[in-house]
C-alpha cells in the first residue's frame, strides 16, 4: 500500500486488501470525506494509475458519477452502471478519462457514521481483468464488515470541532504526529514551507501548546 498522508494502520490495510482480493480488483483507493464532501487522506494501492489520481484531484472529480455527493442512501455503486444511466456530455467525458487512464470499471463503497458519509473506497479493474460474476452482490455482503473496520479507525472528526482545526490543519497534525519535518509536510501536501509554518502557528494557538512534541502528546490522549 502507499499512504499519501500518514500510514494506514495494519487493520485498515488488511480490510482494504480483503476487498481488493475478494473482488479480484486491480487496485484500490481508500479516502476520508469531510463535512463538505471533500475527499482527502487518500491511501492508494501501488498500482492505482498515477495519472488517474492526479487528474481526478485536478478537476475530473467534478464529473465523477460515483462521488459521495451523488451517493444518496446507497452503500455501493458501480461506475459502468452509473455512466450508462447518464447520457450527458459529462458522463461521456468521464468515461473517456477513465478509459485513457486504464480504468475499465470500478465499484465504489460509501461508509457512513451517524448517517453521514465519512469515508469511501474504490475497487478498480484494469482493461482485460476478470470482474467476478455477481460482483455487486459480493460488494453488498462485505460492505458492513468494511464499514465497521474502516470507519472505527478513522481520525476522529471530533478533533476538528473540538479544537477548531480546519481539515488542512488536521492533515498537518497527522503528518507532524508521524514525525515528518516541515519540508516533508510541505511536499506531502504540495504547499510551501512558509504555508506549513503558518499552519503550525495556528495549530499551536488553537491547541494551546508551544512545541511539536506537545501537539503529539495532546493528540495521542484518549478522547
Amino acid at each position: 500500500m502507499i499512504a499519501l498522508l500518514g500510514r494506514p494502520d495494519p487493520a485498515t490495510t488488511q480490510a482494504i486488501q480483503f476487498a481488493r482480493g475478494i473482488l479480484e480488483g486491480s487496485a484500490t483507493a481508500f479516502y476520508e470525506v469531510d463535512g463538505n464532501l471533500t475527499l482527502n487522506r487518500f491511501v492508494l494501492s501501488s498500482n492505482v494509475p498515477p495519472n488517474f489520481h492526479d487528474q481526478y484531484l485536478a478537476g475530473m472529480n467534478r464529473l465523477d458519477p460515483l462521488h459521495p455527493r451523488s451517493a444518496r442512501n446507497q452503500p455501493i455503486a458501480r461506475l459502468s452502471v452509473a455512466l450508462d444511466q447518464c447520457a450527458s456530455q459529462e458522463a461521456a467525458t468521464y468515461r473517456a478519462f477513465a478509459g485513457q487512464c486504464g480504468v475499465a470499471d470500478m465499484i465504489e463503497f460509501f461508509f457512513r457514521r451517524n448517517e453521514r458519509i465519512v469515508a469511501g473506497m474504490s475497487v478498480l479493474w484494469a482493461p482485460g481483468c476478470r470482474i467476478p460474476d455477481g460482483s455487486m452482490n459480493i460488494a453488498e455482503k462485505i460492505h458492513d464488515y468494511l464499514e465497521f473496520n474502516l470507519t472505527s479507525r478513522l481520525s476522529s472528526a471530533s478533533d476538528e470541532s473540538r479544537y477548531g482545526l480546519t481539515a488542512r490543519e488536521m492533515e498537518v497534525v497527522e503528518l507532524l504526529c508521524c514525525g515528518r519535518t516541515n519540508r516533508e509536510i510541505g511536499e506531502c501536501l504540495n504547499i510551501g514551507l512558509a504555508t506549513v509554518k503558518t499552519h503550525l502557528i495556528h495549530i499551536f494557538e488553537k491547541l494551546g501548546v508551544e512545541t511539536r512534541s506537545a501537539v503529539v502528546a495532546l493528540m495521542s490522549r484518549p478522547h
